[in-house]
């Protein structure tokens, strides 16, 4: 059984999504308050807006869609590898392979 098929696991990522989103709030509101156009940036400004980030994208996702972020999608032709263009691709490989030796 993967791990997104089990019981609390939707649950829990709902609830990771959301301290997630927390984090990113409490961070973003003290980079708001900190905020003075005349001063130089420091590098602990950067870190705190690399938290930010961080958190506040794969946070959102967790909380909004939880043990679906897993689903599988259904890819169209267009973005798959057809069969053709597999052994040509593979083909290839082991030419570059043979010229490297």
């Amino acid at each position: 059984m993967a791990f997104h098929e089990r019981k609390y696991v939707g649950l829990l990522l709902r609830l990771t999504g959301t301290i997630l989103l927390v984090l990113a709030f409490l961070v973003g509101r003290h980079l708001f308050g900190r905020a003075d156009l005349t001063a130089r940036t420091r590098p602990s400004a950067y870190l705190l807006a690399f938290v930010f980030i961080t958190s506040l994208s794969p946070g959102a996702a967790m909380a909004a869609l939880g043990r679906h972020l897993f689903d599988q999608v259904e890819l169209s032709a267009r973005w798959t590898i057809h069969s053709p263009a597999r052994r040509a691709r593979d083909r290839s490989a082991r030419l570059r392979a043979g010229d490297a030796q």
